[in-house]
């Protein structure tokens, strides 16, 4: 139980961090480099490099995330938000390729987390993240 708890912990300050970072995002108030170092900060600790996250195909994230078929809750949310946050970046930087991959990858991995419900109480849940996702992907058709 301590190692869960341990865990636990950890995930809630690095989603903190993906929050404090949304926040700046949102108010425009932090520029490429803050943003590339702090998403490959939090998605390293959180167990994936960005980087392999966006080269990969969503199939062979799927696996990356869940190689056993299991996922494991926490470590799912990290990389999706982190994914979510560089496409939303890229969307206000008017980088909309990148962006528009960014944020289908996420909402790939929000939605293998929807069935579960909230499991960070704080944080926000994959429902929302995927409808936000999709606002930002039809303004963007």
């Amino acid at each position: 139980m301590p190692q869960k708890d341990y865990i636990l912990r950890q995930i809630e300050i690095l989603g903190a961090a993906l929050i404090a970072l949304r926040k700046k995002i949102t108010a425009g108030t932090t520029d490429r480099e803050e943003v590339e170092s702090r998403l490959q900060e939090v998605s390293g600790k959180g167990g994936m490099a960005l980087d392999l996250a966006k080269a990969a195909a969503p199939d062979t994230l799927r696996m990356l995330i869940a190689p056993t078929g299991e996922i494991e809750p926490g470590r799912c949310w990290l990389l999706a938000e982190s994914l979510y946050l560089d496409g939303l970046y890229r969307v206000e930087a008017g980088e909309a390729d990148q962006a528009l991959d960014s944020l289908a990858k996420a909402k790939m991995l929000f939605s293998l987390l929807e069935p579960m419900g909230a499991f960070l109480v704080g944080f926000p849940e994959a429902r929302e993240r995927i409808l936000e996702i999709d606002g930002l992907l039809e303004a963007r058709a």
